[in-house]
């Protein structure tokens, strides 16, 4: 967070906050409603079914309803379809050829028809076109306005680095309003150069609008979106070049174990380069790569980040240089890029895969993050404010102002620029939940806060604990009439951003409370899934550069009928939510008391151990249904805007209940539908994949552990030997021997086994990675691995992995090498005298003093036996897989659920082990 930002315009600044003041009268048949803003001309139009405007129109269209004139034209700039089958169509307007800055207008389609338009539009007369300054007579106005010490042009292989040239100007025509609440004029427009100034000391980049008749300074719009308003004021011997990559052995990308600073230990993608590894990842779009500037400023300067095993640990990094905050950087990038291609299905920033870069200690003690228009920055922090500033909220805040750039593109200043520092928080909200789900979503900076008193940079949630305000012009309110400085943080929007963090609470997890001007209000939670896909559509397809509160709340609910449906839960609540902060009014339902039909017909199928899917036939109502409430039992599970319900988180063979009701949008609830009854399946353990990429050059040879003695002939890079298994008592050392094999060269290779000892179907707790080997040439290679008394008793997963030129993890793909499984039957310490089955467990002899009936079995199994207390029970298949596990109690056992076939019921008490053969009928 830096102190000293561009010396913004001392004379009166241009305004650009256009609020959405009326409704249109209507006289066009095709149109159903249509918004304008002050200049009286539409913001925003919605189309009848009845409007036979096509995808081919759009001149059409522009001169019906916007009355484009000859000397106008809309140049397409973009196309998209989302995932919910609109096409958008995204124009600019130019005026005599000259491009009106800010002037968008975008055209929403459905199956090839138009059904709505929205965007900023100017009806230009009398337009100055002729220029009275040159191009270097603005130039230089433009750099006496900023006033920095040095420019990064000055500097041309940073320059290079950041994709930056000197700007040249170009000549636009600039909106301009100068009061707040003044109606703008048709000609109120001002010709203007316009010049990306970026400055490196003090560091700032902005666009600067300069009057190309008067020479006056009209406006400036900040590149550089710092995380906060605040402001003041050796790594690894191992780092290369950034530039350059070894290209004398394998180059490949694997995954990798990093303990980040904030965020505990994470897997991610790394690059073996030459003999070290290097924060690079190659499988996201065109790459995420993260960079060590060293505390300079210099961005051609900085190296990599290397690590020599890719075992990227805390002993290496947690220092006092704070180098593992750059593996939150790398991992934050990362998540962000997967939060929005698995949830949006956006392909990187610009949706076109660009490479994510990041750049970690910037400067010295510097408090602040930005996006710089090209990569993502990140200061140490002076621990005094912040800490190193790379949490994953702020790499998702960051990297939202790019996401931002590339869609409404907010002006940066008074509403619209809230809203853009709104939309960040937002972001990095949901990429926080998506990737860290345990940590504080509602709080923005929580990780590196140190400030004495503050809890976080911001909070969501309740926006008055960090001097936010909650609601549109409550306390903490800072009036956007102002004129905008970089002193006035831009008439308030680091502040006022806080009025839509909070609508985007509301809307998410829902609240009843009085705002501060006195409106009551209740508002019932969507999610934040849904939540966030109506702020995307919100900040995509709707706004504009210049857009206020109160046209977000306009799209805002447009967004939720185009994804919900007009009158459903989701448009009801996204309006509450905005009427909840002080935007607009409630939700306004008609009288209707009509309940809608009961859901009929409901079915569940394809029940598995964790979850089942519901499903019913609709309900009618004399208005429409806008959903359904799925009940387990008496309680509310959920709800669903179609006929069906997939329930998750349910209990291996357990019984559950069901019902549906269908609602309205007054709120009528219907009656219930039929009850369906469910039992669960047995749990199912399914491990992580492992695998080397190719096994072409080296792979498992031959592994001996206990009774496994293995000779691999596969050749693939996973090979799964569960079916070949061995006892291994608790307690009890046991060598491991594994013999690689080459094809022809010899190479260094490294290993790993893991032994999942608590079943619980993965390789992640303490001590079962159970032994590892550093890189060599060794063959066989040996180790001892001790059987821990607290492993759980029966059959498990043992993985046994080789991997070229590292230390292998138990779920990584890697390039060169092989993974093989195998089963081990974990036993208690001690003999046991009985004979083995084909389980790998140990069958009782039939006595007089053990009974075990009936057997065939339907459905309650009988255990008796004399001395029988403190036995715990687990019945498994004939596979080794673990179905029920529960405490003998001298009550039968349920085993209703079970399918036809042979089992095995193993008893238990810690010393003595019985173990008998049943089958179900």
């Amino acid at each position: 967070m830096e102190k000293k930002l561009p010396k913004i315009v001392t004379t009166t600044v241009i305004m650009f906050t256009f609020s959405l003041t009326a409704f249109s009268q209507i006289t066009d048949k095709r149109v159903s409603q249509k918004n304008v803003s002050e200049n009286g001309l539409p913001s925003s139009i919605i189309f009848n079914e009845s409007a036979s405007y096509k995808d081919s129109d759009s001149r059409k269209v522009f001169q019906d309803q916007l009355g484009l004139k000859e000397n106008q034209s809309f140049a397409k700039i973009r196309t998209e379809t989302d995932k919910d089958g609109y096409t958008h169509e995204k124009f600019q307007l130019y005026n005599q050829g000259i491009k009106v800055e800010f002037a968008n207008y975008s055209l929403h389609y459905k199956s090839g028809k138009l059904v709505s338009m929205n965007g900023e539009y100017y009806d230009l007369e009398n337009v100055e076109t002729t220029p009275k300054l040159s191009t270097d007579e603005a130039f230089n106005k433009a750099i006496s306005q900023i006033g920095a010490k040095q420019y990064l042009w000055e500097t041309p292989l940073d320059a290079k680095e950041m994709n930056y040239e000197k700007p040249k100007g170009e000549l636009v025509l600039l909106p301009a309003m100068e009061d707040q609440g003044q109606k703008r004029t048709r000609d109120n427009v001002r010709l203007a150069y316009k010049f990306d100034i970026y400055a490196t000391n003090p560091v700032s980049r902005g666009d600067v609008y300069i009057d190309a008749i008067t020479g006056k300074v009209l406006f400036y719009n900040a590149t550089i979106k710092h995380l906060g308003k605040y402001s003041h004021g050796k790594s690894k011997a191992t780092s290369i070049d950034h530039s350059k990559a070894s290209s004398s052995s394998k180059v490949a990308i694997v995954a990798a174990n990093a303990a980040t600073r904030y965020s505990g230990t994470q897997v991610i993608q790394t690059t073996l380069s030459g003999s070290s590894y290097r924060l690079a990842d190659a499988t996201r779009g065109l790459g995420i790569n993260t960079f060590n500037m060293q505390k300079g400023t210099s961005y051609t300067a900085a190296v990599n980040f290397t690590d020599a095993d890719n075992n990227w640990t805390a002993a290496e990094y947690a220092n006092t240089n704070k180098d593992n905050g750059a593996l939150d950087a790398h991992w934050g990038a990362e998540k962000t890029y997967d939060y929005w291609s698995s949830v949006h299905g956006r392909n990187s920033f610009d949706n076109a895969g660009t490479i994510i870069k990041s750049y970690v200690h910037y400067s010295n003690a510097y408090d602040n993050a930005y996006w710089n228009g090209s990569v993502m920055t990140y200061g140490d922090g002076s621990g005094t404010y912040f800490d190193i500033l790379t949490s994953i909220d702020v790499a998702g805040h960051e990297i939202g102002h790019a996401i931002c750039s590339y869609t409404a593109n907010l002006a940066y200043q008074k509403e619209s620029g809230a809203m853009n520092e709104a939309f960040s928080d937002i972001w990095g909200a949901c990429i926080e939940y998506f990737a860290a789900p345990t940590k504080s979503i509602w709080l923005i900076g929580e990780d590196i806060e140190r400030r004495s008193g503050h809890a976080a940079l911001r909070s969501m949630s309740n926006p008055n604990a960090e001097g936010q305000p909650d609601t549109y012009g409550g306390t903490y309110w800072i009036n956007p009439n102002c004129t905008p400085t970089e002193s006035n943080d831009y008439c308030g929007v680091h502040t006022n951003s806080g009025v839509l963090n909070h609508w985007f609470y509301i809307l998410a997890v829902g609240k009843t409370g009085t705002n501060d001007i006195g409106n009551a209000y209740n508002v019932t939670g969507i999610t934040i899934d849904k939540a966030a896909k109506i702020a995307y559509r919100l900040e995509s397809v709707y706004l504009t550069a210049n857009s206020t509160f109160a046209n977000a709340r306009t799209s805002g609910i447009q967004s939720a009928i185009d994804l919900y449906g007009a009158g459903s839960a989701e448009v009801i609540a996204t309006t509450n939510a905005f009427y909840a902060v002080g935007v607009g009014a409630a939700y306004s339902s008609s009288t209707d008391t009509t309940a809608p039909t009961a859901p009929a017909s409901l079915a569940a199928s394809g029940t598995t151990g964790t979850t089942t899917n519901l499903s019913w036939t609709a309900s009618t109502d004399n208005v429409a249904v806008t959903g359904y409430n799925i009940y387990q039992g008496t309680t509310l599970k959920g709800s669903s805007t179609t006929t069906t319900y997939a329930v998750t988180g349910l209990s291996a063979l357990t019984a559950y209940s069901f019902s549906v009701k269908a609602k309205d949008a007054a709120g009528n609830l219907s009656a219930s539908s039929n009850t369906v009854n469910i039992t669960t399946t047995a749990a199912t353990v399914t491990y992580c994949t492992s695998q080397g990429n190719s096994a072409a050059d080296e792979r498992i040879g031959k592994v001996v552990f206990g009774t496994i003695n293995n000779t691999s002939t596969g050749t693939t890079g996973y090979e799964n030997y569960t079916a070949v298994s061995t006892n291994a008592a608790r307690g009890t050392a046991y060598t491991i021997t594994i013999t690689p094999s080459w094809t022809s060269s010899v190479y260094s290779e490294g290993y790993a086994v893991f032994i999942d000892y608590n079943q619980d179907g993965d390789f992640a707790d303490s001590g079962e990675t159970v032994w590892t080997k550093a890189t060599s040439t060794t063959t066989p290679v040996t180790g001892t691995i001790t059987i821990p008394a607290t492993a759980t008793l029966g059959t498990t997963r043992v993985r046994v992995s080789m991997k070229y030129n590292g230390i292998p993890t138990s779920c990584e793909s890697f390039s060169y090498g092989q993974v093989e499984d195998y089963s081990i039957n974990i036993t208690a310490s001690g003999a046991i005298t009985n004979e083995e089955i084909a389980a790998g467990l140990v069958e009782t002899t039939e006595t007089s003093s053990f009974a075990l009936y009936p057997n065939p079995v339907a459905d309650e199994l009988n255990v008796s036996f004399l001395n029988n207390t403190g036995y715990t029970f687990r019945i498994v298949n004939t596979l080794g897989q673990q179905i029920i596990t529960g405490e003998l109690s001298g009550s039968p056992i349920d085993v209703s659920a079970l399918n036809t076939g042979v089992y095995i019921i193993e008893l238990n008490n810690g010393s003595k082990k019985i173990v008998k053969k049943f089958v179900k009928k």
